[in-house]
């Protein structure tokens, strides 16, 4: 991350989150299934190894051009660690979103290391849950922090061009409807997310499993992130849209 404009401090914090808020948590990954970890988080583990201490590698593309690359090393005399790269190509993301991924997987990881999510297999739901239907109100001002500003370009955005925006990203899909158009992303092995907007509003909704699985705070994380991928691959296409920051 220290290759990210501004980077260096970002990736100070990444470092102090493997080092110590997680770091009892993390010795917990030496014993889990890289493997079926690897699925629920939407990565795969890569063959080669750079040194033998690193016990797995894995993999994770969230969308083109973002790849991320996770190092699990445990050395018997100090314990685990884990490092946090990118590919080159990545550094077309902005800062800020390549960090909140990397926030978002290690806390992730954290979890199932310390045994707060079962290391089950699983995959989304059958059904689509508007967040406002199962979130607390206390979530709303989160809610509406992280999308309300965007509404106003969402409002601006046409089917065909959030078709060609979803090939760009190379993941989920996209379709037409009455109102106007809808996206489905696969966030993680068993979470899913779609986004609507009918002209006037949007409304984003999570699988039916995902919902209940996984906090408010990640859900719109991972929203956050993903809405903010559409945005930028739109305006990259049509830059007559509204600049809502320098990103956008």
């Amino acid at each position: 991350m220290q290759h990210f404009e501004a980077g260096w401090g970002w990736d100070a914090q990444v470092r102090q989150y493997v080092r110590k808020k997680y770091r009892q948590d993390l010795e917990g990954l030496i014993g889990l299934d890289p493997y079926l970890l690897a699925r629920l988080l939407r990565g795969e583990i890569l063959p080669e190894r750079p040194y033998a201490t690193v016990k797995w590698a894995m993999r994770q593309q969230p969308f083109r051009p973002l790849e991320l690359y996770w190092l699990f090393d445990h050395d018997p005399d100090h314990g685990p660690d884990l490092r946090i790269l990118f590919a080159p190509k990545s550094l077309v993301v902005p800062t800020e979103d390549a960090y909140v991924f990397a926030w978002d997987f290690l806390a992730l990881m954290a979890r199932y290391a310390r045994g707060t999510f079962p290391l089950e297999d699983a995959a989304p739901g059958p059904e689509w849950l508007p967040f406002g239907d199962f979130a607390s109100a206390a979530a709303t001002p989160i809610k509406d922090k992280a999308l309300g500003p965007r509404e106003e370009l969402l409002q601006l955005l046409t089917p065909d061009l959030v078709e060609v925006a979803m090939a760009r990203l190379d993941v989920g899909a996209s379709t037409e409807t009455p109102e106007g158009w809808q996206v489905t992303w696969p966030i993680l092995g068993d979470l899913a997310m779609r986004l609507s907007h009918n002209g006037q509003e949007s409304e984003v909704a999570f699988d039916s499993h995902g919902a209940q699985k996984y906090a408010p705070e990640f859900l719109l994380s991972f929203a956050w992130l993903y809405v903010n991928a559409l945005l930028r691959e739109c305006r990259q296409i049509e830059p007559s849209l509204p600049r809502l920051s320098r990103y956008f």
